[in-house]
C-alpha cells in the first residue's frame, strides 16, 4: 500500500512551487506540518491555485475569528470544531459596499 502512495516531497514540476507560495499565507506555527501540506497539494491538484488559494484564505479567517488555538490541519479536517466556532460567530462579517 505504501507504494501507491505519492508523497509530496518526491513530485517536481509547477505544483512544487505552487504550493510553496501558498504554504506561505499558512501561520508560522503551522508551516512544517506535513499533513496540511499534503492536504493543501491535494486540493492543489483538484481545484488549482487560484480556489486554493481563496479556499485557505477563507478557512485561516475563520479560524482567527474563532479563535481557534489548534492546528490548521485539524481545523481544515474536523467539520464539528468547525460548526461549533460559527455557532459562536464572534465577529459579523463587515458591511458590504454597494
Amino acid at each position: 500500500m505504501k507504494d501507491n502512495v505519492i508523497s509530496i516531497e518526491s513530485v517536481d514540476g509547477p505544483y512544487q512551487h505552487v504550493l510553496k507560495r501558498l504554504m506561505r499565507m499558512v501561520p508560522d506555527r503551522d508551516k512544517n506540518d506535513r499533513e496540511l501540506q499534503r492536504l493543501l497539494a491535494f486540493r492543489l491538484r483538484l481545484d488549482g491555485e487560484g480556489a486554493t488559494s481563496e479556499y485557505l484564505i477563507r478557512k485561516i479567517r475563520d479560524m482567527i475569528q474563532c479563535a481557534y488555538q489548534g492546528r490548521l490541519y485539524d481545523f481544515l479536517k474536523d467539520d464539528e470544531v468547525q460548526k461549533s466556532c460559527h455557532a459562536k460567530e464572534p465577529f459579523p462579517d463587515p458591511p458590504t459596499v454597494a
